[in-house]
């Protein structure tokens, strides 16, 4: 990658981290409206965000989580392990709605490791599967949130080309 990938990415990192702490009360526990996994779209635009994305989730997580090491290791391992399945089933689709929507369940459906963290962690008292449903919901609604708000930011910023230029 070049310098200026390299940049964007610390950038993308830093906002992500940023986001995270200013909603932090909102962005942990067993209902999380983190409103920066709505970052986790730029890399339907291009997978070279996935470097920020990856270290801005584990960097948030050093820093603001209640929960430790095993947040650091599971919350980056579950935005990690996402990127990587979209990356994979998206990478000969045109469609960035399509691609989008595609992201939206993937980070939702891995939300089970999240409810893992959060059971080990003992931050929740609840049975697994109501800890999933309730993280796979807040994330869902937050993801799908981000499709339009995304897409208005990349019809003004043009996410790709920022990437490439």
């Amino acid at each position: 990658m070049k310098l200026k990938q390299w940049v964007l990415n610390a950038i993308i990192g830093s906002l992500y981290i940023i986001i995270t702490f200013v909603i932090a009360p909102l962005g942990y526990g067993a209902i999380q409206l983190r409103l920066s996994e709505m970052l986790n779209h730029l890399v339907v635009f291009n997978k070279k965000y996935a470097y920020g994305l990856s270290i801005g989730v584990v960097l948030a997580n050093v820093l603001i989580s209640p929960y430790g090491i095993i947040d650091w290791i599971l919350g980056g391992g579950h935005t990690i392990l996402s990127l990587i399945v979209v990356m994979f089933i998206t990478k000969n689709m045109t469609s960035i709605k399509k691609k989008m929507l595609i992201n939206t369940i993937v980070f939702s459906v891995f939300s089970f490791i999240i409810a893992i963290l959060l059971i080990i962690s003992g931050a929740t008292k609840e049975a697994f599967w109501v800890t999933y449903i309730t993280l796979f919901i807040s994330q869902f609604i937050t993801m799908a949130i981000g499709i339009p708000v995304m897409l208005f930011l990349d019809s003004k910023i043009d996410f790709n080309a920022q990437m490439e230029k």
